[in-house]
Parts: structure tokens; sequence; C-alpha cells
């Protein structure tokens, strides 16, 4: 009896034991800050490295222990990644001032092997993100054109995007299914960055000359691919092609974007013919195709954007264009423009 007794002590103090340091390992690998007034809390990982929470202490703390009557935290956040012996901090401040949220991007680099800093809280983007009332700073008295890309992504769509951030400017790509493996983190980032990805099918084969089921299975592999990335279904599809007819019409479950300013990229590959027939007799509501995979267009851009802006016009995604254009959407209906 008294060995079972002692038994069942023993058991019982392990099982103490083992719920304890779960909950002190729990607290090394979470921190939890909460706001009591707006009853939200957040849980941010932590690495049990003392240089890199060290750092994280230091990002956070300010901005949750501090207050300021001009301008408001809305939010604060990070993003890591795993690179071999290196942590990538990824580090995220969104704030209100005057009606408008802006968001500042900070970058930091770790040696968890050496516990060391390679890169030391580096400012990589500070931008005026939305406005609260109206969802994103878009004027709607000014001009404004949506850029559209077809077929990637490939390596030249990074380059693009690089060049679309510079710029602070938006674009809608429509990907190509056989193009997604191999390039996740490319359409990881073109979703972070605040692109628009629609649907341009599975393996641009002419949809004419397929059955229905065929053609339903070609856009369905393609959301769910984009869908396991960004954890965003695509609402706009462009058919490869821009094939159209009553059939194909009738197939399309979202509103069918083409265009009507065609640079033709795919046949001059240079870039000052291609920014020639970008900017030419160039109108508010247009929609722009050109293919994010030619190193000519990203080079092109370098002269279709700044020249745009310069000009007044606002580069926004299709679905803002239309939206600002109060144009209705709906499935299976073609829209080249919002003129």
């Amino acid at each position: 009896m008294k060995k079972n007794i002692f038994i069942i002590l023993i058991s019982t103090l392990f099982i103490l034991m083992l719920i304890y340091l779960y909950d002190e390992k729990e607290d090394i690998l979470n921190k939890e800050y909460r706001d009591y007034k707006n009853n939200i809390s957040i849980d941010y990982p932590y690495f049990n490295n003392i240089v890199i929470d060290n750092y994280l202490n230091d990002y956070l703390e300010p901005f949750i222990e501090q207050g300021n009557d001009l301008i408001d935290l809305l939010f604060i956040d990070y993003d890591y990644e795993e690179l071999d012996d290196r942590i990538e901090l990824i580090l995220y401040i969104y704030q209100e001032k005057d009606n408008v949220v802006q968001k500042e991007i900070r970058r930091m680099e770790f040696d968890v092997i050496n516990s060391v800093v390679l890169e030391n809280n580096k400012v990589v983007d500070v931008s005026v993100e939305y406005d609260i009332y109206k969802g994103q700073i878009i004027e709607e008295d000014q001009p404004m054109v949506a850029l559209t890309f077809d077929d990637g992504p490939n390596h030249n769509t990074s380059r693009i995007l690089d060049i679309l951030e510079k710029y602070n400017v938006k674009g809608t790509f429509f990907i190509l299914g056989t193009n997604i493996e191999g390039n996740e983190k490319i359409i990881k980032r073109m979703h972070e960055l605040g692109m628009e990805i629609g649907n341009h099918m599975y393996s641009h084969k002419l949809l004419t000359k397929l059955e229905d089921d065929k053609i339903t299975t070609e856009i369905k592999t393609v959301d769910k691919l984009i869908f396991d990335i960004t954890n965003n279904n695509p609402t706009l599809i462009r058919p490869s092609y821009g094939t159209i007819n009553k059939r194909i019409k009738s197939l399309m479950d979202r509103p069918i974007i083409i265009w009507n300013v065609d640079t033709l990229d795919w046949k001059y590959h240079n870039s000052k013919k291609i920014a020639n027939r970008a900017l030419k007799n160039i109108d508010d509501g247009d929609i722009i195709l050109m293919h994010d995979i030619y190193r000519a267009t990203a080079n092109s851009l370098e002269i279709i954007i700044p020249k745009l802006l310069e000009d007044g016009y606002q580069l926004v995604t299709v679905s803002e264009l239309l939206y600002y254009k109060e144009i209705d959407l709906e499935k299976g209906r073609v829209y080249s423009n919002a003129n």
C-alpha cells in the first residue's frame, strides 16, 4: 500500500515538473503583449537565443509602452525566415497619423551559430499605406491606369517587383500555373507588396481547343496553387491569349480582364519601343498589357512609371481601377478598360 502511495506521489511530482518545464519553455519561446483596454493580445515567437530575443525586446517594448497623442500605434509585428545558420527578421510598424496609416518595414539578420548581428534594424521601406476611411490613398479625381503582367512568374518578375516597390505603385499579375512551382517566394512577395494576383490558366493552351471540363480544371488548379501560397483566391481571370467567346464566358466564374493598350513586349524586346507603345495616347482608365517574363519589359518600366507619375497618373490594380471608376464587376463579363 505504502509502495503504491509512493509511486503515485513520485508520478504526480514528475507530471507537475513536466508541466512546470513546459510552461517555462513556453515563456521563453513566446511573449505576450496584451492591450487590456481593447481586449487584444498578441503572442510573438522567440528563438531561445539571447541576442535575438534581446533585440526583439528592444524592438517591441518601446512601442508597446510609449504613448503619443499625435501618432497612435495600430499594429506592430514581425515575420521571420530561417536561412541555414541565419535568421532573417522582417519587422513591421503601422501607425496612424491624420487619418492615414503609415507603414515602416525594418530588417534584421542574425548569425545563429555565433550569436552575432549581421544586419541591425535597417529601414527598408517607409510608405503611406491606407486612408482609414477609403481603404487606400487614391485620389478619385486624378487619372489612373492599371499595369498588368502576364505569364510569370520567373526570375525577371523579382526585378519588376523591385521597380514597382521603388516607385510605390501597384500592378496586377496574371499568374501562369506552370510557372508557379519553384517561384513560390516571388508570389508570396507579390502578395505582401499589395500587388493584385489574377488567374491566367494553368498551361496557356488555346481555350477554344479545350473541352469544358479541361478549362475548369485549368482554372481550379491555378486557384489552389495560389491559395496555398497567399491564403487568397484570385478574384480576376485573364484567359490565355485573351481568348474569349460565348462558351468561354459561360465557364468563367469571375470577371474577365483583358486590355486596351498592348505594349507588344513579346514582339519587340526593346525597352524604348515598349515604353512608346505604353505611353502613346495613354488615357485615364486604361489597362496596359505587359509580360513580366521579359528583361526588356522590366527596363521599360524605368521609363514608363516615372513618365506616368510625372503626368499625374496613379498606377493602381485592376480591381482598384474599376472600383474607383464605379464599374460593377460581374462574373463572365469582359472588361478591357475603365473608360
